[in-house]
């Protein structure tokens, strides 16, 4: 072992991008929104590039020109200019981005490449927002993924206590008061983060026996005392109120 480098929290993947500048390690840090680009000779950070909520995969171009980054949370793709550390294109590209390769010339001469596409329908449906701390500020991005009859949660839970027991919950008062359900509950890594996932009729359910009614449900972390919900700590924004969880 020659180094090990603290990145940050939800640290995810690596990739190396070889330029006229020379050797580039370029790391995606979800719990950050960032990817950081690293010299390989030294191991200096030599940038810090925002992304997009919970970025994941990553591959260079075949010339290292470009890097390109699965935005995790953000339902897309961007791609990075390695000779300046900037985004230049955002690519809209269904859910939950992961894993990515770039295959250099695949697409022949003279051929669109686009023949093989198609509208992303469903895949296209997810709500997006962020809960924030105690302090006010975001936090955890959350992700719900529509998949018809049941949605895909998913929560890049950052700013925590670390290796500490939470539960992510709904409860009916966007403060974190009043009826409490009980989404999953998980332990911070040492860095006060983690990645939450949970599926179900998480957005809303609807029994056609009764007649339709408005009620709303708001995301919250709390913590677990004796084994049970405690004290919020994180809240769904009050400005997102379109995208509290109807039930």
């Amino acid at each position: 072992m020659l180094r090990v480098i603290d990145t940050g929290p939800i640290t995810n993947h690596v990739n190396f991008v070889q330029t006229p500048r020379g050797q580039f390690a370029y790391v995606t840090v979800g719990g950050l929104n960032v990817v950081k680009a690293f010299r390989t000779a030294d191991f200096e950070q030599v940038a810090t590039i925002p992304v997009g909520d919970l970025p994941h995969g990553i591959w260079p171009s075949g010339d290292g020109s470009r890097v390109y980054v699965g935005i995790e949370n953000g339902d897309a793709v961007t791609a990075i200019d390695t000779a300046t550390n900037r985004v230049i294109a955002t690519i809209p590209n269904g859910q939950a981005a992961q894993a990515l390769v770039y295959v250099p010339d695949a697409a022949p001469a003279g051929v669109v490449g686009t023949e093989g596409l198609q509208p992303l329908g469903l895949a296209a449906s997810a709500l997006h927002f962020a809960l924030t701390g105690l302090d006010g500020k975001n936090a955890t991005t959350v992700s719900l993924f529509d998949q018809g009859l049941t949605q895909v949660l998913q929560a890049a839970v950052v700013g925590l206590e670390p290796a500490k027991r939470y539960v992510l919950a709904l409860t009916t008062n966007a403060d974190g008061t009043g009826a409490i359900e009980p989404i999953a509950q998980f332990m911070t890594n040492p860095a006060g983060a983690q990645i939450v996932n949970a599926v179900g009729p998480i957005r809303q359910i609807v029994d056609p026996t009764t007649p339709a009614r408005d009620e709303r449900r708001y995301l919250v972390v709390m913590t677990v005392e004796n084994g049970k919900p405690g004290r919020p700590v994180q809240f769904q924004q009050s400005e997102t109120t379109r995208s509290s969880i109807a039930r």
